[in-house]
């Protein structure tokens, strides 16, 4: 028979046979959440959470779900991006961009900005690239702009590092450029035949794939520029991420997830596999970093499943959740630890904030 568990005076019901997630701690953040990062801890120490309301208020917690501070970018909150050195937050919205330090909330730097709802730092924490508008931007760990690019053909939707610091990658209107800010020289123009609405790099750098809003993913080898397309999905490819290994590739569309095999050669001539048992439209989902090829996902009836993806799995099979919780506050956003014991946090439109254990 299903388990329950609490979370305050939330009731969360399990699904059957299911043990991967144990309530830890809940927190409210007064308004719908839109964006879910994390401060990272320490190779026994949990990481911080950072949790950001759709009207710009932005809160950070403690390991143990305690308020370490409230910040307000007073602007519609569209992105947040924590550096991997748990020094910085950055914060974008419609027209506004802010950094804060990350231990006091100070403010470090704030300005204007075209309409940005991507930021990425790279892995060193020296350089943040946000969209802004138009163009792309470099900032140092100051917020001074260090490289500004032309304008783009359309709005800039997605910003990334594809290898370190020396590229980065954006997503505008029927393609991807790869610049190198050093030199200011365009490396790569990756064409597509529609916008491009989600962003993802393998972690080796070696492919960059986008969820295109014709229902389709188009990828592309980023040392020659050549391509695949998937297609046939059922909606909008919108969100898409690598395992930290590299080897599986995943996206949703609709209520349903599908997994590419991307080793050796890649996934062209490969079936998906496919992950069935949404009911509903997946709104967010994420990889948990070194722990057994794990995905959390979460749809728009509120409702959390969680999948694994073990050695005997091949592309064209079909898996069901191994386990997940039931609820009825929808899932807007989900972020997992990247260091210490593993922890989901749950993002929801009422403005809740659900710690969740994972064994």
């Amino acid at each position: 028979m299903p388990g329950t568990g609490y979370l305050g005076s939330v009731r969360m019901t399990a699904l059957a046979n299911n043990s991967s997630l144990r309530p830890r701690w809940q927190v409210e953040v007064g308004e719908p959440v839109v964006a879910l990062d994390v401060l990272p801890g320490g190779p026994s120490t949990p990481d911080s959470l950072v949790a950001g309301g759709s009207e710009g208020v932005l809160r950070v917690f403690d390991p143990d779900g305690t308020l370490r501070y409230e910040r307000d970018l007073d602007d519609a909150l569209l992105a947040i991006a924590a550096s991997p050195d748990a020094t910085r937050i950055a914060a974008l919205g419609m027209g506004s961009l802010r950094l804060w330090g990350a231990t006091d909330g100070a403010v470090l730097h704030s300005e204007g900005a075209g309409w940005s709802a991507s930021a990425a730092w790279d892995r060193r924490s020296q350089y943040l690239a946000v969209a802004d508008g138009r163009r792309v931007r470099v900032l140092d760990r100051s917020g001074t702009t260090r490289w500004s690019s032309a304008p783009l053909t359309s709005t800039v939707t997605n910003v990334l590092w594809p290898r370190g610091r020396r590229r980065v990658a954006a997503s505008t209107y029927r393609g991807v450029t790869i610049f190198e800010p050093e030199t200011g020289r365009i490396t790569n123009t990756l064409d597509a035949p529609g916008a491009i609405s989600g962003l993802t790099a393998a972690p080796n750098g070696r492919w960059v794939v986008g969820g295109s809003q014709d229902a389709t993913l188009h990828g592309w080898k980023v040392a020659d520029g050549s391509d695949f397309r998937m297609s046939g999905f059922p909606a909008t490819v919108s969100q898409l991420a690598f395992e930290d290994g590299g080897r599986w590739l995943a996206c949703e569309s609709a209520e349903v997830l599908t997994c590419w095999d991307f080793s050796g050669a890649g996934p062209t001539g490969r079936p998906g596999v496919v992950l069935t048992g949404h009911q509903s439209a997946v709104t967010a989902f994420a990889w948990v970093p070194g722990h057994r090829q794990t995905l959390i996902s979460g749809d728009q009836d509120g409702n959390v499943l969680v999948w694994r993806i073990g050695p005997a799995t091949k592309p064209g099979h079909e898996l069901r959740p191994v386990g997940g919780a039931r609820d009825d506050d929808p899932v807007t956003a989900i972020i997992v630890d990247h260091t210490g014991p593993a922890t989901v946090y749950i993002g929801r439109r009422s403005g809740r904030v659900d710690a969740l254990a994972i064994s």
